[in-house]
């Protein structure tokens, strides 16, 4: 409960003019003072039961996008009780990476941050409602709130403030667009496609039967078939290759941390790393993407073991939406830790902004391993003269690639289409 300086006057005064009046016989004056104070106690209680069965509630029209489209933000008030609100002023957090359409956000005092406000009245038992339309045109993990509500009074005398702690969420992906729009070769990105030895067998996709040997499987038996030719016939399942495919991010931009940042070219190798995973999740690889950045909220590095599942598209969509261009990690240590785990003949693709002899003595020893090493190099990176490398160089600025492109893929991602 606030009142303010001139609020305090007020009370103060008709207290005083009502002794006055009192002591002076003056009827008028006492009556006067009298309706003051009843006024400003009847004002207190009114702010002070303000806030009372007041809802503020938020919901979003996608908790998913990709970087440069837009979010439909729907914000109402619940007034669930008989006295009305003469005023009401609602402030909610959000962040400064995110342009508000309708109105000018306000400065907030937390970092990154600036305040959304919204005022109104609201009648007894009434439900008001906004709508916001969220450009969102940088990736991140974003949180919208924690929102405060004030009212009080009809005559302002007093008010009341609330900080409500309820938060909304939502996850802006980088842009994934085809390798051909970033300036890499749609056939073979990778180099010529090695088939390795080991060939596996897809149980989802049967291209016909023979007769039952003694190693088979009873699981694998085809039931119709043996009844209609009398004799045990199993499946015939379509061979696939396994072929993992490691995507290393380096986010380092300058030799020496000191030197700070290049968010360009940090971002632009997002890009290219959520590409190129996409592109190989398309080509049936089983893909994992690994970074030195730090994810939002942790001290960890980004690590997601190669994998083909239907979520693993949204894992690494997830994953390089939260990661920050600080290296949590050395990156050649990381590249040596991760790719030793993966088998012979896997494609270890390595984008980076900046070259090393560190790096390029993990390029070397993945080469001497058996791997197809394929970098990518964002901007001016000169590539060590290793025998069997592929060496892909795209621009410094891939933020405007394609503009109003997206990937689209048969995996669900949960995303909004407009």
């Amino acid at each position: 409960m606030r009142s303010n300086f001139f609020t305090s006057i007020w009370i103060y005064g008709a207290g005083v003019f009502l002794l006055l009046g009192m002591a002076l016989r003056q009827p008028a004056l006492s009556i006067l003072a009298l309706l003051t104070l009843l006024t400003a106690g009847g004002s207190w209680l009114w702010s002070r039961r303000s806030l009372d069965g007041v809802v503020y509630e938020r919901t979003l029209s996608a908790t998913r996008v990709f970087r440069g489209e837009s979010i439909v933000l729907t914000a109402s008030v619940v007034n669930r009780k008989w006295l009305p609100l003469p005023w009401l002023e609602v402030e909610d957090q959000i962040s400064d990476r995110v342009k508000v359409r309708e109105r000018e956000t306000l400065p907030s005092a937390r970092p990154g941050m600036t305040l959304l406000r919204i005022t109104t009245s609201v009648r007894w038992f009434e439900r008001v409602t906004w709508t916001f339309h969220l450009d969102c045109p940088e990736r991140g993990a974003y949180v919208i709130g924690p929102p405060s509500l004030r009212s009080g009074d009809l005559f302002g005398f007093f008010s009341r403030e609330e900080r409500r702690t309820d938060q909304c969420r939502f996850i802006v992906y980088p842009r994934v667009v085809p390798l051909e729009d970033l300036g890499l070769p749609a056939l073979h990105p990778f180099g010529e496609r090695r088939v390795p030895h080991h060939l596996i067998t897809d149980p989802a996709r049967t291209i016909g039967i023979r007769d039952y040997r003694p190693e088979d499987s009873f699981r694998f038996i085809h039931w119709k078939a043996t009844a209609r030719m009398q004799e045990v016939q199993v499946k015939v399942f379509e061979p696939t290759v396994s072929v993992h495919l490691g995507v290393f991010l380096c986010l380092d931009t300058f030799e020496r941390y000191w030197e700070g940042v290049d968010y360009q070219r940090a971002e632009s190798a997002i890009v290219a790393a959520a590409s190129i995973a996409a592109h190989g999740l398309e080509q049936r690889y089983l893909v994992g993407m690994y970074a030195n950045g730090v994810l939002a909220g942790s001290d960890q590095a980004l690590r997601i073991p190669a994998g083909r599942g239907p979520d693993q598209l949204t894992a690494i969509l997830e994953g390089l939406a939260k990661l920050t261009p600080l290296a949590a990690t050395n990156f050649p240590r990381l590249l040596r830790q991760e790719a030793r785990r993966f088998p012979w003949g896997s494609t270890v693709v390595v984008v980076a902004a900046l070259m090393t002899t560190a790096l390029a003595n993990e390029l070397a020893a993945l080469l001497a391993a058996g791997h197809r090493v394929v970098l990518v190099g964002i901007g001016e990176v000169e590539p060590p003269p290793l025998p069997g490398l592929v060496v892909h160089t795209l621009p410094e600025n891939l933020l405007g690639a394609t503009p109003g492109h997206r990937y689209v893929h048969t995996i669900d991602l949960g995303v909004s289409r407009p």
